[in-house]
């Protein structure tokens, strides 16, 4: 038997597993909830963290949803966790959920997971990934995951699938979302935009003057740290690319509103920016005297924050009185 559920990848841009999993299944059962995966609802946050080596350091990050997530979430499904054990056959039980429409996620190894991507037989990390069908003649699973290309379908033949569940740490070990009937359309509102663009400017001027990349020697000796940071740092260049779709879609959604040349330039300079200093961190990794090159990171982040800082700026100020 082959069978899937349908659901359309969303690969409009990437964030993370979650959100783009999400945004999925959100655009497959409306499409006005591609407008809404580009909305500001995002923040910047700077958590200070420990390398594998006891390297203390400022550690940059972006929060993909700030608070509509668990919000759209809950208006399109009823969620119930799911936990089995692992002798008994729960491959079975899992395709009769998804025979009936369920919509599964379960806990998986990404060491054992998709090919072709970052923790690819290289790292033990873990996530749940939703599946989306599967073929009993082929003996495979069809999910929505990432690899190194973008977000997609792919195949997971049924004893990788299991060694990756098995190897999970996750728990509960799943989930199933029954999805509502009547789901509302997205409605896009321009105080929402403004809204978060206030708080981003808030938030952009507390940790702009962090300093970044604090690293010795010893943290670049393996590639757990490089991967990960890379991976982040991907995070941001990613918004930069759904800033840009946000402010397409504002000037067709708001009357007479012209979006400003400054701030499509600096959309584009941020995007930009931000694969620079990615480049420049993996290009460190192979670098014998660093110190210079995390001097250019640290500095580039600084003045990259500070002009996403000056964008939402210079946005809230082209907008006429009425919608402030």
């Amino acid at each position: 038997m082959n069978f899937s559920i349908g659901i359309r990848p969303f690969n409009d841009f990437w964030l993370n597993c979650r959100y783009n999993m999400l945004f999925s299944i959100l655009s497959t059962i409306d499409s006005s909830y591609r407008l809404a995966a580009s909305m500001n609802d995002y923040g910047y946050k700077v958590t200070k963290e420990e390398t594998p080596t006891g390297t203390k350091y400022n550690k940059l990050l972006i929060d993909p949803m700030v608070e509509f997530q668990e919000k759209y979430l809950y208006e399109i499904a009823s969620i119930q966790q799911l936990n089995f054990k692992h002798d008994e056959n729960y491959v079975e039980y899992l395709k009769n959920l998804v025979k009936n429409n369920e919509l599964v996620i379960v806990g998986v190894d990404l060491f054992y997971w998709i090919e072709n991507s970052s923790c690819w037989n290289r790292h033990h990390w873990e996530h749940y990934s939703l599946i989306n069908g599967f073929d009993d003649e082929r003996n495979v699973f069809y999910v929505l995951d990432e690899n190194d290309i973008g977000f997609g379908e792919f195949e997971i033949p049924v004893d990788r699938f299991i060694t990756a569940i098995q190897h999970s740490p996750l728990e509960p070990h799943g989930y199933i979302y029954k999805i509502k009937k009547n789901i509302k359309q997205f409605n896009f509102d321009i105080k929402d935009v403004i809204n978060n663009a206030n708080r981003l400017k808030n938030e952009l001027s507390t940790i702009k003057s962090c300093s970044f990349w604090q690293l010795r020697d010893e943290d670049f000796n393996a590639g757990h740290m490089c991967d990960l940071s890379a991976t982040e740092l991907f995070q941001i260049v990613n918004r930069q690319i759904a800033n840009q779709l946000l402010f397409g879609n504002i000037q067709k959604e708001v009357h007479n509103y012209e979006i400003p040349d400054t701030i499509v330039k600096y959309c584009n300079d941020l995007k930009e920016g931000w694969i620079l200093v990615k480049n420049l961190l993996v290009k460190a990794y192979l670098l014998k005297d660093r110190k210079l090159s995390l001097k250019e990171i640290d500095k580039s982040c600084k003045d990259l924050l500070n002009k996403e800082y000056e964008m939402w700026k210079i946005f809230l100020s082209s907008l006429e009185p009425k919608y402030i």
